[in-house]
C-alpha cells in the first residue's frame, strides 16, 4: 500500500440499473494533487466524486484511501478525512455562521478555535453582511460560498468539489482559486474538481482527466481546450 497516495483507484464499476456509468480499471491520485475530472453531461464525474467522497457504494471494485481500503470497511476515521461540496447547496435552517461552524462543532473544536476559523474564513468569502441571515433566504451566488466556506474551514486533507463555479459570481472566482491554492500549497490538501469550466482549473496547475461515457479518455496535465 502507496501512503503517497491520496486514492488507489482498481476495477472500479458503477451502474444505474442496466447502464454503466463508471468503468476505470485503475486511476491513482498522488496525496497533495490537483486533479480536474472534466466531461460532458452523464461523463461519470459526479458519480465517481460520490465515490470517493464516501457517500455511495459502487457496484465493484476497491478504492484505498491512504493506503486503507474505504468501501467495504466504512472507516469512520477516513470518512472524516474528506469532504464533498454539492453542485447545488444545500443549508441547514439557520444562520450563515452556525452553517460555517457546523462541522466545527461536531469535531469538538474549542468555542475560541471555531470563532476565529468561521470569523476567517467568512471574512475571505466576503460573508461578513450576510453572517446572520438565514441561510436558506440566501441567493444562488451567496448559498454557494457559504457550503465552500463550510467545506474550507475544515482544514481536512481532501476536498472534493462538483462544479463549484456554476453559481459563482465573477467577483468571487478568483477569491475561491486563492482559498484553494493556498490550502493546496500550505497544507497539501489534495483538490478533486468535477468541472465544465476549464478556464478556472487552468490557473491550480491541475491534472485533467477528460471522462467520457465513465470511462478514462484522456489523462494527463496539458493545456486542453475549453469546448467540449
Amino acid at each position: 500500500m502507496n501512503s503517497a497516495l491520496a486514492y488507489r483507484i482498481r476495477s472500479l464499476m458503477h451502474s444505474y440499473g442496466e447502464k454503466t456509468v463508471l468503468d476505470i480499471p485503475a486511476l491513482d491520485i498522488p496525496e497533495g494533487q490537483v486533479c480536474a475530472f472534466w466531461g460532458p453531461n452523464g461523463s461519470g464525474k459526479t458519480t465517481l466524486l460520490s465515490i470517493l467522497a464516501h457517500l455511495l457504494t459502487p457496484v465493484s471494485g476497491t478504492v484505498l484511501m491512504f493506503g486503507m481500503e474505504m468501501i467495504r470497511n466504512r472507516n469512520p476515521e477516513l470518512r472524516r478525512r474528506v469532504t464533498m461540496v454539492h453542485q447545488k447547496p444545500v443549508l441547514f435552517s439557520t444562520t450563515v455562521w452556525n452553517n460555517v461552524a457546523f462541522g466545527l462543532r461536531a469535531a469538538g473544536c474549542s468555542s475560541k478555535e471555531i470563532k476565529d476559523r468561521v470569523q476567517q474564513i467568512v471574512g475571505k468569502l466576503r460573508l461578513e453582511a450576510v453572517a446572520e441571515k438565514e441561510g436558506r433566504k440566501l441567493s444562488g451566488g451567496e448559498a454557494q460560498r457559504v457550503v465552500l466556506a463550510r467545506a474550507l474551514v475544515l482544514g481536512l486533507p481532501i476536498i472534493l468539489l462538483d462544479e463549484p463555479t456554476n453559481s459563482l459570481d465573477d467577483a468571487s472566482r478568483p477569491i475561491l482559486l486563492e482559498l484553494l491554492k493556498k490550502a493546496n500549497l500550505t497544507h497539501k490538501t489534495t483538490i478533486l474538481i468535477a468541472t465544465h469550466d476549464l478556464s478556472f482549473i487552468q490557473p491550480l496547475d491541475a491534472r485533467i482527466i477528460r471522462l467520457n461515457a465513465g470511462k478514462v479518455e484522456k489523462d494527463g496535465t496539458e493545456r486542453q481546450p475549453t469546448n467540449g
